[in-house]
Order: structure tokens, then C-alpha cells, then sequence
């Protein structure tokens, strides 16, 4: 009975390192208006895969096509 119990943790404790793993992989493309020529000053930063943190989504976008760069979202919230 203690095997099963020690081998359930360990099998529960590989599943939650492994999720935690791929969340900090997943990068996204940010959501861009292409009619839009400016950005609103409301605060919710992202993270680019370029290490920056901007103030919010549009910001990368604009930040993208200012530079025709290819930076995507890492994250929510600052770097």
C-alpha cells in the first residue's frame, strides 16, 4: 500500500512539472488592427519573445510594423 501511495506522488509530481514546462513555450501572435494608427494608454503589459515588456498588445503591434519585426507575445504581464 505504501509503494502505490509513494508511486502516485511521484506520478503526480512529474505531471505538474511537465505542464509547467510547455506554459512557459507557448507564444503567441499578438491581435493587430491594421486600420489602427495608434495605441489606447490602458496598462496591460505583455511580454515579447524579444525580452521587452510593452504597456500592451497594440504597442507590440505597433512596435511590429514600426520595425517589420516578427515579435511575438512569451507572456501576460511584464517580463
Amino acid at each position: 500500500m505504501k509503494v502505490t501511495g509513494i508511486f502516485l506522488l511521484i506520478a503526480l509530481a512529474l505531471l505538474s512539472l511537465s505542464g509547467n514546462a510547455r506554459a512557459d513555450t507557448l507564444e503567441r501572435e499578438a491581435i493587430c488592427r491594421n486600420h489602427v494608427n495608434g495605441c489606447t494608454k490602458i496598462y496591460n503589459p505583455v511580454c515579447g519573445t524579444d525580452g521587452n515588456t510593452y504597456p500592451n498588445e497594440c504597442e507590440l503591434c505597433m512596435e511590429n510594423k514600426k520595425h517589420q519585426s516578427p515579435i511575438l507575445i512569451k507572456k501576460s504581464g511584464p517580463c
